[in-house]
């Protein structure tokens, strides 16, 4: 009886810190024959902790957009309409501007430049709180393939919308061009990959992946860049998904 009693405070005092002694040898006759005997103690301790209970605060809730701007080239002035009447059923103010071979650059001539179309929306329009850029394919023949140069352009075209407004860029995907030896698809990962270094560093800003979206449904392309009007509805589609309302 003693002896139980001694085992059972033993016990007790496990349940903070657990203690085994076991001891193990292997060798001489006992070993030869398969069996293991006892020689010395070896000592397991674990001490027991209570982890820290953290409170996770609820993720913030983006503003909607009340007036969104859209500038583009002619992938933007094929997906207007459909744009404007979604737009419109949300209940957003909006413009939406895309012209045919338009490049980023201000030093392009008007109507041709997205810099010069996004001041003019400002001066004439008003402000928006929110923008979408749909630019970058027209610029990857004349320079930016060169990510310096893709980045200056990518810069002045992100200082010419609303001064603290959301940016959504649409990114570009361009294949080829018939008869042109340009490297098109090489340009494309260049341009990409400067907006969505620029979009990592800029919490204003927010890449739409139009080129995963086309690589995915190579069927809609009727060139290396244009596609059918089952494309223009998803690229709108990709647009007002990410819109906030």
């Amino acid at each position: 009886m003693h002896r139980r009693s001694s085992l059972l405070r033993a016990g007790a005092r496990l349940s903070v810190v657990v203690v085994s002694m076991v001891t193990v040898v292997t060798g001489g006759a006992a070993a030869e024959g398969g069996v293991h005997s006892i020689s010395g103690p070896v000592a397991a301790i674990s001490q027991a902790v209570r982890g820290e209970q953290v409170q996770l605060a609820p993720a913030p809730t983006m503003p909607a957009c009340a007036r969104v701007a859209v500038v583009g080239d002619s992938l933007t002035a094929a997906s207007r309409s459909s744009l404007v009447s979604e737009l419109d059923r949300a209940g957003i103010d909006n413009v939406v501007d895309g012209q045919v071979s338009r490049r980023i650059p201000a030093a392009v001539r008007d109507p041709y430049s997205g810099v010069s179309a996004t001041r003019r929306i400002r001066a004439t329009w008003g402000e928006a709180d929110c923008w979408v850029i749909g630019l970058g394919s027209n610029d990857l023949e004349s320079g930016a393939d060169d990510p310096i140069l893709a980045a200056r352009w990518i810069d002045e075209q992100m200082a010419a919308v609303t001064p603290g407004a959301r940016v959504w860029w649409i990114n570009v995907y361009y294949r080829y061009e018939a008869g042109n030896a340009f490297d098109f698809p090489s340009a494309t990962a260049v341009f990409n990959g400067v907006l969505a270094q620029r979009a990592a560093g800029d919490p204003l800003l927010v890449v739409l992946d139009w080129f995963s979206l086309v690589e995915m449904n190579p069927g809609w392309l009727v060139d290396g860049v244009h596609v059918r009007a089952e494309g223009y509805l998803a690229r709108t589609d990709l647009t007002m998904g990410a819109l906030p309302r």
